[in-house]
């Protein structure tokens, strides 16, 4: 384990004291500095940077502030660069032969992006990911287990905490966790929702006593909202409103980014919680309108390392997530990179505000500047405008409910849509009461619009691929 004067010193290093003590908006403006200077070097760093950017009539030197960076008339997207040119184009020169490590994103759109690290980045990997846990868990006082249930070769390297590699096994993780529990302070599971529910529900037959076992979660991979995290949190023994009893936290990354782009904190977590249980700040700081529209994940992030901003925004304040990279030695240099995912950026004085028009008193804001993230535009159902996100956490609406689900469906488009609900093994369709479901504040369905199936006779997979994202939305 690392002594505390070795963080303090790893803090010096990677800037992390300035992030702890500046203001978001002092934050913002020196990684709009650093952004500028990073792009202006861009013309001389990888031919397909420089095709794209003479292709709009764009010279890097010109643009001297925020406001003409982000009028641009240029965005950067896995079409127009990892399916448009190798990759000798699109590395800085002289990088494919310092490569340490590749990292493919999901696949998921069809389409694949590739994130690249030289040795010169993969030695400073272990001390930003202690640096990150150690600011979330306190891992220099407390002797820690990482379980990493991640699939596609996620990896976590450090000097600190035991890792245990599992991939989406929740057998070998859970027999795990059985022996090593009792011989550590704390357990940091890594996982997506999915395969969450799968460990949970398989916990049961490994007489594993979650309660006797302080642990934490770092959720990524998908979105999830605040019934889910209510449903982890009464499985697992955690209060999500007590960090004290363990965080039930979400990280937000992309292959060819990183990945940790951005996260959640104790205060983030707080903050979307207590926003949720007010319709007024649901619909002023969310967008939330009704119950057709997902919750956004409310996530915090370094604006030293990432320059983030939206374009195409629509009336509600969302747009499409466009990234820069800011470091000078990434592999591939990306500007206003499009993630796929639709997002809005808070700024504090609007949280103030619309908590001062209700009376309420703001609680503690992180010190880092917020984003809001609900998820992509092509989750959503044409004619209702209903999301993915929301349907999901209805599911955790009423727990009884979820205990008998594996988390997985699937809605097909037709008119009216129906949904599909993969029920655990064992459980028949007939045992199951629909009363409640989808009622109440998430009437997004009629019984005769929802299809139970047994585990078995799940037309969308008998077992789901742990490997692969699933597919919500036919």
């Amino acid at each position: 384990m690392k002594t505390p004067g070795i963080f303090k010193k790893l803090q010096r290093r990677f800037q992390l004291k300035l992030l702890e003590n500046a203001r978001p908006e002092a934050l913002l403006a020196l990684g709009e500095k650093k952004m500028l200077r990073a792009f202006r070097k861009s013309g001389n760093s990888s031919p397909a940077l420089r095709k794209i950017l003479q292709s709009h009539r764009i010279d890097p030197e010109s643009v001297t502030s925020p406001e003409a960076f982000s009028a641009l008339d240029f965005t950067l997207s896995k079409e127009n660069t990892f399916n448009e040119f190798s990759l000798d184009e699109l590395c800085r020169p002289g990088v494919l032969d310092k490569l340490s490590s590749v990292l493919t994103s999901s696949g998921h759109s069809g389409n694949f992006a590739f994130g690249l690290s030289s040795w010169r980045q993969t030695e400073k990997i272990p001390d930003l990911i202690d640096l990150a846990l150690e600011s979330a868990f306190q891992i220099d006082r407390k002797k820690s287990l990482l379980v990493n249930c991640l699939p596609m070769g996620v990896r976590f390297p450090s000097n600190t905490v035991t890792q245990a590699e599992v991939s989406v096994r929740e057998d070998m993780a859970l027999a795990l966790i059985g022996k090593f529990s009792p011989y550590y302070d704390q357990l940091i599971i890594v996982c997506d929702p999915l395969f969450l529910k799968l460990l949970m529900d398989a916990a049961q037959g490994w007489s594993i006593d979650w309660g006797k076992i302080h642990k934490n979660l770092i959720i990524g991979e998908e979105s999830f909202g605040e019934n889910f995290r209510n449903y982890v949190g009464r499985q697992l023994h955690i209060d999500p409103d007590d960090p004290a009893t363990g965080i039930i936290g979400s990280s937000m990354g992309v292959g060819e980014l990183g990945l940790n782009l951005c996260f959640e904190t104790p205060e983030t977590i707080a903050l979307r919680r207590l926003i949720n249980r007010t319709l007024a700040l649901k619909s002023k700081l969310f967008g939330c309108h009704s119950d057709a529209d997902p919750l956004p994940m409310l996530f915090a992030y370094n604006p030293l390392a990432f320059h983030l901003e939206t374009c195409d925004r629509g009336p509600d304040g969302y747009g499409a997530l466009l990234v820069s990279i800011l470091e000078d030695d990434c592999p591939i240099p990306l500007f206003r990179y499009r993630t796929g995912d639709e997002a809005r950026l808070l700024n504090g004085d609007d949280i103030r505000t619309a908590f001062q028009a209700q009376g309420m008193t703001c609680p503690a804001l992180p010190k880092l500047p917020l984003l809001c993230v609900r998820g992509r535009d092509r989750d959503r159902l044409d004619d209702s405008g209903l999301h993915m996100g929301a349907v999901k956490d209805a599911l955790y609406q009423d727990m009884g409910f979820a205990d008998r689900i594996t988390g997985a469906f699937r809605i097909e488009k037709d008119k009216p849509a129906q949904i599909h609900i993969q029920l655990r093994p064992g459980i028949r369709p007939d045992a199951v009461s629909l009363s409640g479901i989808f009622s109440g504040d998430h009437l997004l369905f009629s019984t005769g619009e929802i299809r139970l199936w047994d585990y078995d006779q799940f037309p969308y997979g008998k077992t789901i691929d742990y490997e692969r994202k699933f597919r919500y939305l036919a």
